[in-house]
């Protein structure tokens, strides 16, 4: 709950006014999206304590299993919220959307928040074990994209629609996402 609250009460900040143009007020809500994806991801993937996630992993029939659940709840959430703020702005900006803008925002919110997810997944039980240093690494890595700006798929994203443009890096993101998302399942089983 925590997550969603998070992610609302700032939407509603950021688009409480005039937020500017369509994909330069994208931009904001993209760069939202990644840490609360990410927070989002953790909280799926911890919310059971040692004990009740071995009877889980055990009645699933393995780790594969469970960590596959886990990730596709996650990207549920966070597709689910990437469709929210892809939304929001068109109903609350004065300025005018168009079909493809939106399609523009909602692909690029979709990477924005596979990148969250993968990152979170990424350092998530069973690859730490203590909830304290999953959230000390996927607090790291998340502050870390911020200032390498175009060098991560991320920096992508926010560097096209801060300069209103539309390019393949938003795909190239939304694609780095999904691989993203898929090696922690895999990192997740192989370290089980």
């Amino acid at each position: 709950m925590a997550p969603l609250l998070v992610f609302l009460g700032v939407m509603g900040m950021l688009f409480g006014g005039d937020a500017g143009e369509p994909l330069e007020a994208y931009s904001g809500s993209s760069a939202l999206l990644y840490p609360v994806a990410a927070w989002m991801a953790v909280v799926v993937a911890t919310s059971e304590d040692v004990v009740r996630r071995e009877i889980t992993v055990v009645t699933a029939g393995g780790w594969s299993r469970v960590l596959t659940a886990a990730a596709l709840v996650s990207v549920l959430f966070a597709v689910a919220m990437a469709l929210l703020a892809a939304v929001w702005p068109v109903v609350t900006n004065p300025h005018p959307y168009t079909a493809g803008q939106f399609f523009v925002g909602l692909g690029a919110h979709t990477g924005c928040a596979l990148l969250g997810v993968g990152v979170g997944l990424m350092f998530a039980r069973p690859v730490f074990d203590s909830t304290g240093r999953t959230v000390l690494a996927v607090f790291s890595v998340v502050v870390l994209t911020y200032p390498l700006g175009r060098v991560t798929p991320l920096g992508w994203v926010l560097d096209a629609l801060g300069h209103n443009e539309v390019s393949l890096s938003l795909l190239w993101a939304g694609v780095a996402g999904a691989v993203l998302v898929a090696a922690a399942v895999l990192v997740g089983v192989r370290r089980a």
